[in-house]
């Protein structure tokens, strides 16, 4: 098992720094949609997308991993109480606190992820009732736009 706990540290570490690079992300963007910078936002968003493409490949290698080791579909809690001797080895205890971290960095980039997604609905929303106010005196834009744009 050691083998295994080595490997799945090794791709949890790098899962883990990609995670703390979309936490960030997910912050800079709440700043650059209240600071109403589209351009900076078009930018964060490619970046955005790049880091989640690479958090998905390592999971896909961790998931491969698992099947490896005839552990697919299983819970970390569950890998780590197979050989309750390697409990106070050095992976055990680095595993454990990669999954509390993950676990607390998961939680704070949903929560982000939830603000940014209300700001962003609030902001359609202004824009909105501005184009009905402008329309009542007439005053109509040359293009219009959906949400979905």
């Amino acid at each position: 098992m050691t083998n295994l706990h080595k490997e799945l540290v090794k791709i949890l570490r790098e899962e883990k720094d990609l995670l703390t690079d979309l936490y960030k992300i997910v912050s800079e963007e709440r700043d650059l949609i209240v600071g109403l910078k589209s351009s900076e936002l078009e930018r964060i968003l490619t970046v955005k997308e790049a880091t989640i493409m690479k958090l998905s490949l390592w999971e896909k290698e961790r998931e491969k991993l698992l099947s490896e080791h005839e552990l697919k579909g299983k819970p970390l809690s569950f890998i780590l109480s197979i050989n309750p001797e390697d409990n106070d080895s050095t992976e055990v205890l680095e595993l454990r606190e990669l999954y509390e971290s993950m676990k607390t960095l998961l939680e704070s980039i949903s929560e982000i992820q939830k603000i940014n997604e209300q700001l962003i609905d609030r902001s359609i929303n202004y824009v909105g009732t501005a184009l009905r106010f402008l329309e009542s005196f007439g005053i109509f834009p040359k293009q219009s736009l959906s949400k979905e744009a």
